[in-house]
């Protein structure tokens, strides 16, 4: 039949109180005067105070920082050094935390005759194996100097497909990694990684990385929103670093080609912007009045027309004389003035 073991822990627990009390009864049974019972009665006293100096105490936690769990990791107390050192049980992994419940613990104590017994079935001992943690951080580091051995230098954007991979290292080992066996697509940028732990030596923790590197480049864009009509100034721009394969023939990579331009349709801030999105700015509308200017070498006159199209600076748009009705093409000097030649009038009439 088979016993719950805290009834039978109670039982013997019983059994010992009942023989113990019966021990420090018998020296009153017997009759007074009789030398013999009184250095019994004191060789019991004597026994009894050096069970108590034996008696050891349960830690509530303890961290490991061994391969082993030993006993003086468990228990408190006890006297003997090379006993304290005696190896019970492997360690927990690296990092990781056990509970040890009542029932192992008073098995150990007996197997090596600790004087100590549980309070109760629910006693039990947190063992935490100390360790060294490699995080996400650090395995980027590693990827980023074996991927610049293959040529991706330079800024690199790196997404693992497991942001919250780690790495646990005995405490006593080398915190260092390395990356073994990379393989990598440079048309997508995924690859394929093993990384161990330590760098040197017999690995200790090993894990695969997948994930994709890309490479990255500065471009200017606008810190505010422009409309058509604005021009763009140094102030309104700043870079940005985007993804190289987001990039287009037409993405505007310089400042240069941005300073003095006009958007040709509204542009947002942070936007990628294109060379077809910019335009010269427009210093003569459509159906606005300007002067136009007739040159000769011997001669300048200068009449009033009215522009049929919008034209930057340096741009040949049309222009209707408003006394004669006659068009020309001229050219954009400023606001509100365009010149035209005598070929240009010639050609027109």
């Amino acid at each position: 039949m088979h016993r719950h073991p805290l009834k039978s822990f109670r039982t013997k627990a019983l059994w010992a109180a009942f023989a113990a009390l019966a021990i420090l009864a018998a020296p009153e049974s017997r009759a007074a005067g009789q030398a013999p019972a009184a250095e019994h009665s004191g060789a019991e006293h004597s026994g009894a105070e050096h069970a108590v100096a034996n008696l050891v105490t349960l830690k509530v936690e303890a961290m490991i920082h061994d391969r082993v769990v030993r006993l003086g990791d468990l228990f408190e107390g006890i006297a003997e050094p090379a006993l304290a050192e005696t190896p019970v049980a492997r360690a927990p992994s690296p990092g990781a935390t056990v509970d040890i419940g009542a029932r192992w613990l008073l098995a150990v104590a007996r197997a090596h005759d600790l004087n100590w017994q549980p309070r109760s079935r629910y006693d039990r001992i947190t063992l935490r194996r100390a360790s060294h943690r490699i995080g996400t951080e650090q395995i980027e580091t590693a990827l980023r100097v074996a991927l610049a051995d293959r040529g991706l230098s330079g800024q690199l954007e790196l997404a693992l497909d497991n942001p919250s991979l780690e790495l646990q290292l005995p405490s006593s080992d080398d915190p260092s990694i390395a990356v073994t066996g990379l393989s990598l697509d440079s048309a997508s940028g995924r690859f394929i990684a093993h990384v161990i732990a330590p760098a040197n030596g017999e690995p200790v923790a090993r894990a695969s990385v997948t994930g994709r590197a890309v490479m990255l480049t500065d471009v200017p864009v606008l810190r505010r929103d422009l409309r058509p009509g604005d021009v763009i100034r140094t102030s309104d721009i700043e870079w940005i670093s985007m993804p190289v394969n987001r990039l287009t023939r037409g993405t505007v990579s310089s400042q240069d080609s941005l300073l003095g331009m006009s958007p040709r349709r509204p542009i947002r801030s942070q936007q990628l912007i294109r060379t077809t999105d910019l335009q010269t700015p427009v210093v003569v509308a459509k159906n606005s009045l300007v002067t136009i200017r007739l040159q000769t070498q011997r001669m300048q006159l200068t009449v009033q027309g009215r522009a049929l199209e919008n034209g930057a600076q340096g741009d040949v748009i049309r222009v209707m004389n408003t006394k004669s009705n006659s068009v020309v093409n001229a050219v954009v000097i400023d606001t509100g003035n365009v010149v035209v030649t005598p070929a240009a009038t010639a050609q027109s009439n």
